[in-house]
C-alpha cells in the first residue's frame, strides 16, 4: 500500500519549476551529502508529483555547475583526501582516476535529468543582469542565488529549494507547495 501525498502538497499541473542544486543532490546523488532522511523523502515525493503531473522543469547553467563542482568537491573531501589534508583538489584529484569515475557518474545523472526526467535547461539572461543594483538590494544571497532569483522572477517560475537564503529574497516563496 502507497501512501497518497497529493493532499499533503499542492501542485498544479501548470505549476513551472526552477530546481535549485541542492534539490538535485538529494534526488541524484544522496551519497554525497550529509542530508538527513527528511529532506530526501520531502523532495523525492514532491519530485515524483511533478513528474506524474508532467509539469515544467527547469535549471541553468549555475545550477549544473554547482551540482557538479559540489559533488566532485564532496567527492574528493570524503573518498579521497587524506587525514592529513595534504592532498590537492585541482593538482591531485582532478585528473586521477577517482575524479574520472565520479564525473562520469554525475554526467549519466545529469544526462537522466535531462533526457529521462525532461528537465529543461534554461537561458538566465546574464547579459540582462544588473550586477551591482542587484547587490545593493540584497547583500544576504551569494551571486549564483541572485541569479537564480532573477531568473525565477523574470521567468515567473516556482523555486524548489531547501536553501533559507532564498527567504531573504522579495518575491521567492520557496514553501509554494505547502
Amino acid at each position: 500500500m502507497s501512501i497518497d501525498f497529493s493532499s499533503a502538497y499542492k501542485i498544479n499541473k501548470n505549476d513551472n519549476v526552477f530546481l535549485d542544486t541542492n534539490i538535485l543532490i538529494f534526488l541524484f546523488s544522496p551519497d554525497f551529502v550529509s542530508s538527513n532522511e527528511y529532506q530526501v523523502d520531502t523532495y523525492s515525493k514532491i519530485f515524483e508529483m511533478l513528474v506524474e503531473k508532467q509539469n515544467n522543469m527547469y535549471i541553468n547553467s549555475l545550477v549544473v555547475s554547482e551540482f557538479l563542482n559540489r559533488c566532485l568537491r564532496i567527492d574528493f573531501d570524503k573518498n579521497f583526501q587524506d587525514d592529513n589534508k595534504s592532498k590537492h583538489y585541482k593538482n591531485d584529484y582532478r585528473g586521477s582516476s577517482e575524479y574520472k569515475q565520479t564525473l562520469n557518474i554525475l554526467l549519466k545523472l545529469l544526462h537522466k535529468m535531462l533526457n529521462v526526467f525532461k528537465i529543461q535547461q534554461l537561458d538566465d539572461d546574464f547579459s540582462k543582469f544588473e550586477t551591482i543594483s542587484e547587490f545593493e538590494k540584497s547583500d544576504e544571497l551569494d551571486f549564483n542565488d541572485l541569479v537564480i532569483s532573477r531568473t525565477v522572477l523574470n521567468q515567473n517560475l516556482k523555486l524548489l529549494s531547501d536553501d533559507k537564503d532564498f527567504d531573504n529574497y522579495d518575491g521567492i516563496n520557496t514553501k509554494w507547495y505547502l
